[in-house]
């Protein structure tokens, strides 16, 4: 019964033995499982930090566009201010233009209208028959 027993008792301690190894492999698995997740992770963190980056520089960029946006339409502003004062100007010199053509006519018409009731009628507006 000793034998038995003590086969039985072998038995028990190769079945623990077998379990602790299988205990063990399968601790040994998950470490490492639970490494390659710490490797993910670390991958992911600087992934995200690599985004981060690139979302703080295109935000960067985007306030500088909408500086240079600012920027354009105050010049655009400026330009059609100055364009209109270029247009009203312009059309002040159409009006002066205009004014000094008739008063040009006007002057013509006296000048022959007096040449005309003169004595000596057009010929006395041409100096070398004076």
């Amino acid at each position: 019964m000793i034998k038995k027993q003590l086969t039985c008792v072998a038995d028990i301690a190769i079945i623990a033995v077998n379990e602790y190894k299988r205990l063990v492999h399968k601790y040994q698995r998950l470490i490492a499982e639970y490494q390659r997740l710490i490797r993910e992770y670390q991958r992911l963190v600087a992934e995200y930090q690599r985004l981060i980056r690139e979302y703080q520089r295109l935000v960067a960029e985007y306030q500088r566009l909408i500086h240079e946006y600012q920027r354009l339409v105050t010049e655009y502003q400026r330009l059609i201010h100055e364009y209109q004062r270029l247009v009203t100007e312009y059309q002040r010199l159409i009006h002066e233009y205009q004014r000094l053509v008739t008063e040009y006519q006007r002057l013509i018409y006296e000048d022959y209208f007096l040449a005309a009731c003169s004595p000596l009628g057009v010929l006395a507006t041409i100096p070398k028959f004076f």
